[in-house]
């Protein structure tokens, strides 16, 4: 049986049709990778998808979860991007995962990353959106870059112009490095301090060794410092050394006084004993003790006016006297 030309032209429209159906649905099949699994839709927004196209892939941990479902742009600085994923990983994600776009090697494809978030969170539900982390941009790393190689320069010329100056011995950094009899004070000067450092350890040793020996009460300082009924006694004696004092000077007057008469009387001790020899000895003796003995006395007197326990009370006693 011969066929019309109307049955062949309807036999090729039906090929064609069946062909562009077929082609048709392999790239609504490549589309929907996820076509045949059961899944769930979560969003993320972004500020740069950075090229992101419809059926891209997602990825949980590194390993393949979904696909990009839909990129829809809200307003000029958020977009909006629909993840379906494979509900098996529904129990995995928790709501305070973030999603990040990256390229998927050097030139591979766009492909979104979903990262666990910090601490405890509760699981992903249908329809959720997660947080999204915006990378720095290629050019604002750039642009930071080149700020930082131009004040990089900066500084390294800034630290040439000092380095030249110090080799040139200009200012006090550069005098310190060239000239020599600088460091040489330096050197002594630094010498000198290590040595009054030594010293002075030295001395604050000392003086705890005083201080915890006049604590102890086992001198005759500690026992000053500590015992409050010596203060009283040490008043005491002073007084006592006073009028002894007194006592002596009106003694010695005395004595000069009698001598003179002796001398002076026709039968004088004098001219009795002018010439006894032994006598005259024993009574010039006698006078240069009680001489020796004042002037000792006085000087004893006068140290105790200047020593630190006393000073306080012969300054006391002289105030006392200018009052009356």
């Amino acid at each position: 049986m011969q066929k019309t030309t109307s049955q062949k032209t309807k036999l090729g429209i039906m090929v064609l049709s069946g062909v562009l159906l077929f082609t048709i649905a392999i790239y609504l099949i490549g589309e929907k990778q996820s076509f045949f699994t059961q899944s769930f839709e979560i969003t993320s927004v972004f500020k740069n998808v950075k090229g992101l196209r419809l059926g891209n892939n997602v990825r949980y941990l590194g390993i393949n979860a979904g696909n990009v479902e839909s990129i829809d742009i809200i307003n000029d600085t958020a977009i909006k991007v629909t993840l379906k994923m494979d509900l098996k990983t529904k129990s995995f994600i928790k709501k305070n995962a973030f999603a990040k776009i990256s390229s998927d090697g050097l030139v591979g494809d766009m492909v979104v990353n979903i990262e666990p978030g910090p601490g405890f969170s509760e699981g992903i539900e249908d329809n959720d959106q997660i947080m999204a982390y915006d990378p720095i941009a290629t050019y604002e790393m750039l642009s930071t870059l080149s700020e930082t190689n131009e004040n990089a320069a900066m500084v390294t010329a800034g630290i040439l112009q000092i380095t030249n100056s110090i080799n040139k011995g200009e200012g006090t950094l550069g005098m310190l490095v060239n000239d020599r009899k600088v460091a040489q004070d330096i050197r002594q000067i630094i010498k000198n301090l290590k040595e009054t450092t030594r010293r002075s350890a030295t001395l604050m040793e000392k003086l705890e060794d005083v201080s915890t020996l006049i604590k102890s009460d086992q001198n005759l300082m500690g026992v000053m410092l500590n015992d409050t009924s010596i203060a009283s006694k040490v008043r005491l004696l002073i007084n006592d050394l006073n009028s002894t004092g007194k006592e002596f000077n009106t003694m010695s007057k005395t004595l000069n006084s009698l001598i003179n008469d002796l001398a002076c009387g026709e039968n004088s001790l004098v001219n009795t004993v002018a010439h006894d020899s032994l006598l005259k000895n024993d009574l010039k003796e006698t006078l240069e003790n009680i001489n020796s003995g004042s002037q000792k006395f006085d000087e004893n007197m006068e140290a105790l006016k200047h020593h630190p326990l006393f000073k306080g009370y012969f300054k006391d006693k002289k105030d006392k006297k200018r009052k009356n």
